[in-house]
């Protein structure tokens, strides 16, 4: 298992920079500026030690806990996974000791998959963070949030699963699988991409909504129409239901950072690009979202300030 990739504004400067896990277990950062990338390998910890979790590290920055500042997760060669909470600010994140994740609810175990390889989404759409886990075996496990994003609690591993039952797993199963999770189409449902070792990758297309009862009334219609996009300072949403329904702003893992209120009919409401507390959010790609009578409609805005 070589490097790890994942893009990601880490010093919160709206450029998109990159950081990876490798094969001896480090971690690293490449921060992107106007003309080139600066790579800070072997990245060290507040105490100038390198941050090392022994062999196979897998990253994925996140926050975490709810503070505004980008936590760091790596997946691990011995199956735990390792949460690095930072102990700097969102535009430098540094951090010293660790925790390990545990699910099952409190207390809790550690979670134990041989090669971890950890991602963080928000798949069953409650606006609360959950954990995927790719493994050296090729399957994917889902660790349910059941508590909130300030004080996250999971629930026992969940396989995804075809709508055959059929568990769904990276071919072969040599060193493993990893996942990304995402809005591939237009239809708002949420897909992932699936890897394996030998270089294969599928896509997943999402097919329900976790959670809506069959033969719930739907709206005749729902729609989005987002414009400018992309926008600088305020974007217009152009909403459309024949029945109440919520608009809110997600960010790229599906975390709610903006609730912008019921609308039914049609109706126009505008983005300032700030989050409920008023606070400027970093440029980047958003999806506006309309949910109501058990349907949702979606659409993808970018923010480039």
């Amino acid at each position: 298992m070589g490097s790890s990739p994942q893009v990601v504004d880490w010093n919160s400067d709206g450029k998109m920079d990159i950081i990876s896990g490798d094969r001896n277990g480090y971690f690293n950062v490449f921060i992107a500026d106007d003309f080139d990338m600066t790579g800070y390998k072997m990245f060290k910890m507040m105490d100038s030690t390198v941050l090392d979790v022994g062999y196979n590290s897998q990253p994925a920055a996140v926050d975490w806990n709810g503070d505004g500042m980008k936590d760091l997760m790596l997946g691990t060669q011995d199956g735990l996974i390792r949460l690095y909470r930072n102990q700097a600010s969102d535009s430098w994140p540094m951090f010293q000791t660790y925790d390990t994740v545990c699910a099952g609810g409190t207390p809790g175990v550690p979670i134990n998959l041989y090669r971890s390889n950890p991602y963080v989404f928000d798949l069953d759409r409650d606006s609360v963070l959950d954990l995927i886990c790719g493994a050296n075996d090729g399957y994917i496990r889902f660790y349910r949030n059941t508590g909130s994003n300030e004080t996250p609690e999971l629930a026992a591993a969940e396989t995804l699963k075809l709508l055959n039952g059929t568990p769904i797993r990276a071919p072969g199963s040599y060193y493993g699988s990893r996942c990304g999770f995402g809005y591939w189409d237009a239809d708002t449902l949420p897909d992932f991409l699936l890897s394996a070792f030998d270089g294969t990758v599928a896509l997943y297309r999402g097919a329900l909504l976790t959670g809506v009862e069959e033969g719930r009334p739907v709206p005749v219609r729902l729609a989005l129409q987002v414009g400018p996009n992309p926008f600088t300072t305020h974007a217009v949403i152009h909403c459309e239901s024949t029945a109440g329904a919520e608009l809110v702003v997600c960010d790229g893992v599906g975390r709610v950072v903006r609730h912008l209120g019921v609308t039914s009919g049609r109706s126009e409401q505008a983005w300032d690009g700030r989050n409920d507390m008023g606070t400027r959010v970093n440029s980047g790609v958003y999806f506006c979202r309309l949910t109501g009578s058990g349907q949702t409609a979606s659409a993808r805005i970018v923010l480039s300030r």
